[in-house]
């Protein structure tokens, strides 16, 4: 294919690729909706949902998605459930303090939805309809709006909806989703996002966290 535009020019360029090893690329799909999680159990080969906020939610998104599978006529357990576990780490309950108060720590909750927030008793900063990250758009959320958002987010909200504590604390969290059947978990440890003082510790505990589990 060769394409000639404003700003790229492409000669021969492929559109497919051969098997490697007579094996096509596995397909890893993250998704959380009804429709989506349907599409996952009857093509993916992987799973990561976008947003679990408890393992019994976790549970519930694997069990759609097996069940997709079944009505496929897949093995449903082919399909390697996933999930990226954001959470807070620190040494002590006050270090956890200083994190959850920090306002870049505090905007996380702009990527959750209304109604997942709403799962643990909390009004959205953002209002009812909010949609989490789909909804982040910078040509319409202006300064004052961020300014007004950050001002009512609540840290027992974001303790609610992030796994927080030491590393043993953490892992104990993390254990209840692999339960849940969660086979492959990454830690994404967002105390980092609360200065230079948490980023510096952020590798060890999260190894720490590993060691723990």
């Amino acid at each position: 294919m060769h394409f000639e535009g404003r700003f790229y020019r492409l000669r021969h360029a492929r559109l497919d690729t051969e098997p490697y090893e007579g094996r096509f690329p596995p397909i890893w799909i993250g998704a959380s909706g009804p429709r989506m999680l349907d599409i996952v159990g009857r093509y993916a080969d992987g799973w990561w949902p976008a947003g679990a906020w408890t393992p019994d939610h976790y549970a519930e998104m694997l069990g759609a998605v097996r069940q997709s599978a079944g009505r496929a006529g897949r093995d449903p357990m082919a399909i390697t459930p996933c999930y990226v576990q954001v959470c807070l780490i620190g040494d002590d309950d006050e270090a956890i303090e200083k994190i959850v108060c920090a306002l870049l720590v505090a905007a996380f909750l702009l990527q959750v939805p209304a109604e997942g927030l709403r799962r643990f008793g909390f009004d959205h900063p953002m209002g009812d309809d909010w949609g989490g990250f789909h909804d982040i758009d910078p040509t319409t959320l202006t300064r004052e709006r961020i300014v007004d958002f950050l001002g009512r987010a609540e840290p027992d909200a974001i303790r609610a909806v992030m796994p927080h504590g030491t590393p043993q604390q953490v892992a104990r969290t993390i254990k209840s989703y692999v339960d849940a059947g969660l086979r492959v978990p990454k830690i994404l440890d967002y105390g980092a996002m609360a200065g230079l003082e948490f980023s510096a510790a952020s590798a060890p505990t999260c190894a720490r966290r590993r060691t723990n589990c």
